[in-house]
């Protein structure tokens, strides 16, 4: 029977979720060849592309098809991911900023574009462009929030605070702008205000973890005691061992998978790099085995955690997860995390694979801390908890706690996977 572009592409679409990279590059050339070239079968041959890290060919297919198609908004995102792990940040923004000039009525486009630029904490660009949306849709909530984050990393507190004012006043019910808030009263010292703010959004939007993170800080600072109940560092930060993982084997398809030279621009990382895509979607037996070892130590470690209907964790607990996203970081000698906590998860870790001699001993290099917030706040506050590392241990908690790394020095490597995950109904 003879092949179709459809049938070519979908081939390839299927080689590359069985990670047989180059016979997906050779269904996916096939198609391009059976006919017009289509936005899809190009977007999927760059993909594959940097899946093989063929990264200047996979970088000119995104560029020469958004060049064509400035509408592929996947295109734009994954481009712009990828330059900064290739040491090309600079360019990370260009395909956005020709593609907005050619398709400005494409909303969807400028809300990636925001998301872009403020994954790169690029204030500049992100003010620029809110400005241009502005200019072109009127006003808007969403866009005077990603206005006020670009005018808070500029050091414009204060203006960030009363455009967020004003939109709240227009749009009192969009929590965001709240959140935002309250992260720009807290850098301003306000921290009554932040903390009404703060919680006002957890009203609006209960599972909003970024206002649960910004509330352990903020309840720190003010001496509230609703701190201790909200993050609970000794009992919800919860270190378990992941059984049955031969982790010599784990260490090398690991290495084998880190291609980048640095770590993505939006992540928390510094000094190392991170895996493409879905680790826990990839079909290796190896990487299957570890993710059903991991769930068995997630599972048993939540089923001892108490009831409390009251609570932003605990009342989601069913005993179960769902992992939203999951891969490994390589981290070099001095690199780390910097304080951070994850927007979109419910339950985060850390899974140790490998670690350097001079991580795990008498003192805190390379470990976890926990409750010390992100600079960008400006509370210079210590962690409430550092837990050290070993090959094997599994630290599991909730996405709200801000954590980071402690640099460390050494030849090697020290080795990672970890996971976001949402409680799921059990069966």
């Amino acid at each position: 029977m003879t092949e179709t572009v459809v049938s070519a592409h979908n081939r390839a679409v299927a080689l590359r979720v069985e990670e047989r990279f180059e016979a997906a590059l050779a269904a996916i050339e096939t198609a391009l060849r059976l006919g017009p070239p289509k936005p899809e079968s190009r977007l999927m041959q760059a993909h594959i592309l940097g899946d093989l890290g063929r990264f200047d060919e996979s970088v000119a297919a995104y560029q020469a098809l958004l060049a064509d198609h400035p509408d592929v908004i996947d295109g734009h995102q994954t481009l712009s991911s990828l330059l900064p792990q290739i040491s090309r940040r600079p360019e990370a923004l260009d395909s956005f900023k020709a593609a907005l000039v050619k398709r400005p009525d494409v909303g969807m486009l400028w809300v990636s574009a925001f998301g872009a630029a403020r994954g790169l904490s690029d204030w500049p660009a992100l003010l620029g462009f809110t400005k241009d949306a502005e200019a072109r849709f009127g006003r808007d909530t969403m866009i005077i929030v990603f206005r006020a984050l670009a005018l808070s990393g500029l050091d414009r507190d204060a203006e960030a605070r009363d455009a967020l004012v004003d939109g709240i006043a227009g749009e009192p019910g969009y929590a965001p702008a709240r959140t935002t808030l309250a992260h720009v009263l807290t850098r301003m010292g306000d921290y009554r205000a932040a903390a009404v703010e703060a919680l006002q959004a957890t009203t609006l939007m209960p599972q909003d973890q970024a206002a649960w993170a910004l509330l352990t800080a903020i309840w720190r600072v003010l001496g509230d005691p609703r701190e201790a109940w909200l993050a609970d560092y000794d009992r919800d930060v919860m270190v378990t061992q992941v059984e049955g993982v031969d982790w010599t084997k784990l260490r090398d398809n690991l290495n084998h998978r880190h291609r980048m030279l640095a770590a993505p621009g939006e992540q928390s990382l510094r000094g190392g790099t991170q895996t493409r895509g879905v680790l826990f979607n990839s079909p290796d037996p190896e990487i299957q085995h570890l993710k059903r070892a991991i769930a068995s130590a997630t599972a048993a470690a939540l089923q001892k955690l108490p009831n409390d209907p009251t609570h932003p964790f605990l009342l989601r607990n069913t005993g179960h997860i769902d992992f939203v996203g999951s891969w490994s970081v390589r981290l070099r000698s001095e690199g780390f995390h910097i304080s951070h906590m994850h927007p979109e998860g419910w339950l985060s870790s850390a899974l140790y694979v490998d670690l350097p001699p001079e991580v795990g001993g008498d003192g805190d290099a390379g470990a976890l801390g926990f409750g010390a917030p992100d600079s960008a706040l400006k509370l210079n506050l210590e962690p409430r908890r550092i837990v050290k590392p070993r090959v094997g241990q599994l630290v599991i908690f909730p996405s709200y706690f801000w954590h980071g790394t402690l640099p460390f020095e050494s030849a090697q490597d020290r080795l990672t996977v970890a996971f976001d995950a949402l409680p799921i109904a059990a069966g």
